[in-house]
């Protein structure tokens, strides 16, 4: 991904496979379409993704080279940040660009800019995600308030340091006897014991700390629980979620049977099926459209209970008997079609997403907030216990480096 200064001109290019599956840049490579867009693209965010063998690499080191090789515009490769998933793949795309940079060398041996480029190279930023934060932090370390004579933790001693500090954690629970933690016992630890609790916050742990600002995550979900008991559920962070799954559920509906209509129009002795069909995607149809109204959240949409009304009126008409003459493989198809749209209304949408009215879920997630608050605390409680026996030992974790990166690296307010 290449960052511009208007997040919101995203490009995005898909690469397939051409005839640079080596990922090497060789002279008189031949770039498809695709990958010349990706090469020359430019003042947007750019988005590319590939499959293996498309290549990635060749198209990525060409893009570097025509920066620094730019006319109007070059822009030094000691100035760019190139990051790879792993430290082998930074070394062989650092090999990569000196390859590329000594081949213009090769054809223009007066060029003092790519002599520079070669020397900057030493230095260039390539590099995975977890060592560029590293060097930020290093550059900032009092800023960042983190012991110079750190160290990082291996996973061995990480999951150990876990393990304590949950133990520790749970036992203070049962100590206190807070009444919480007993009902969030009750909630999911049954009469067992608690180790689906200890799953739980390791697992939410591990997950906000993807997130620049956990804690602020961690509140703001526990609070989403909080719902005022006069709300409409569509309009809740909850509600929001399942339209959007419905919406999907119901546009794959729709495409289906439109393909088995389409299907319909050219097969034999089907022909009576067709208004069964068409019904049958003007119900899909109505729906969708009031689903994604009520998930734009328009005024005057249709509310949770009108969206609960319509799944539950949603039926569907028995096929006709088809002719004598029907195409027996179209008629098994479209019956397959028609029988997974069945089950997309009937078990997902009015069973699994939109199964209930609003005062019911609501009154639901009012119960569920306190223990929900206990949860988020165990959460908190958790994270402080792990850090002073990670500062005790001077241990830092790799994702760690990404977080506190985040004080020191420029942003406009409200951005990331």
């Amino acid at each position: 991904m290449e960052r511009s200064n208007n997040p919101e001109n995203v490009k995005y290019l898909e690469l397939n496979n051409g005839e640079t599956e080596s990922g090497d840049r060789k002279p008189g490579t031949k770039w498809t379409s695709e990958q010349l867009q990706a090469i020359n693209a430019r003042n947007c965010n750019l988005l590319v993704a590939a499959a293996a063998g498309a290549g990635k690499t060749a198209v990525l080191v060409e893009r570097i080279i025509r920066k620094i090789t730019d006319g109007t515009n070059p822009v030094d490769i000691d100035r760019m940040l190139i990051v790879t998933f792993t430290n082998a793949a930074a070394a062989e795309m650092r090999e990569r660009i000196g390859e590329a940079i000594t081949r213009e060398l090769d054809k223009n041996p007066g060029s003092e800019n790519m002599r520079r480029q070669l020397s900057l190279l030493s230095r260039a930023n390539i590099m995975t995600i977890h060592s560029f934060c590293k060097e930020v932090i290093t550059k900032h370390i009092e800023a960042a308030e983190i012991d110079p004579g750190f160290r990082i933790a291996d996973e061995a001693e990480s999951v150990l340091m876990r393990i304590e500090a949950m133990n520790e954690v749970m036992n203070e629970q049962y100590e206190e006897d807070r009444q919480d933690f007993i009902e969030l016992l009750d909630w999911y630890g049954g009469n067992i014991n608690d180790q689906r609790i200890q799953e739980m916050v390791i697992d939410i742990y591990n997950f906000i700390q993807s997130s620049p600002w956990p804690e602020k995550w961690l509140k703001e979900s526990v609070e989403a629980f909080n719902v005022d008991e006069t709300s409409d559920f569509a309009r809740t962070l909850w509600g929001k979620v399942i339209l959007r799954s419905c919406r999907v559920e119901l546009e794959n509906a729709g495409n289906m049977l439109q393909r088995a209509i389409e299907m319909l129009r050219n097969a034999e002795g089907l022909e009576q099926y067709i208004p069964v069909f068409e019904e049958d995607l003007s119900n899909i149809e109505t729906l969708l459209s009031a689903v994604a109204k009520s998930e734009q959240g328009e005024k005057g949409g249709p509310s949770w209970d009108d969206l609960y009304e319509m799944v539950h009126r949603i039926t569907f008409s028995r096929l006709p008997r088809a002719g004598k003459n029907a195409d027996e493989t179209k008629q098994e198809t479209v019956k397959k079609i028609r029988d997974t749209v069945k089950n997309i209304i009937n078990k997902k949408i009015m069973e699994k997403y939109i199964s209930d009215n609003s005062s019911s879920i609501i009154s639901d997630l009012r119960k569920a907030y306190p223990v929900m608050q206990c949860l988020g605390r165990l959460v908190r409680e958790f994270t402080e216990r792990y850090n002073e026996k990670k500062g005790l030992d001077r241990f830092l974790i790799s994702t760690i480096w990404n977080i506190c990166a985040l004080k020191f690296l420029p942003r406009k307010p409200g951005t990331v």
